[in-house]
């Protein structure tokens, strides 16, 4: 094996133990020192409920199959879908429609 695999290998069973707080942080981390290796910074793993590309698109286009609806009860049906607070569903859903508006996928007529 390469020592650059071996170097690979030890940085990400690194991660996976800090990620997952487990045992034996200290050992991989003395033969990563012994090797001379730089030990970058672990970030925290990627939240789960991160939207995923064009997901708000989709969810606001199923929401609106139903005839036209005002920004706020568009953004208060999208609550119900994503774990987060309303003032957050409701940025995040007046930036999807003004992008979905841009786009030309949906209008706006008076006040809905």
């Amino acid at each position: 094996m390469q020592d650059k695999s071996i170097d690979n290998a030890l940085l990400a069973l690194r991660k996976q133990i800090i990620r997952g707080n487990r045992d034996g942080l200290e050992h991989v981390e003395a033969l990563l020192r012994l090797r001379g290796v730089d030990m970058p910074r672990v970030l925290p793993a990627k939240r789960s409920d991160v939207a995923r590309r064009g997901h708000m698109t989709l969810l606001i286009l199923d929401i609106l199959r139903d005839g036209p609806k005002t920004l706020q009860e568009v953004a208060a049906r999208v609550a119900e879908y994503r774990p987060e607070s309303a003032d957050r569903a409701f940025s995040r859903t007046a930036q999807a429609l003004s992008k979905m508006k841009a786009k030309g996928l949906v209008g706006y007529e008076g006040r809905v």
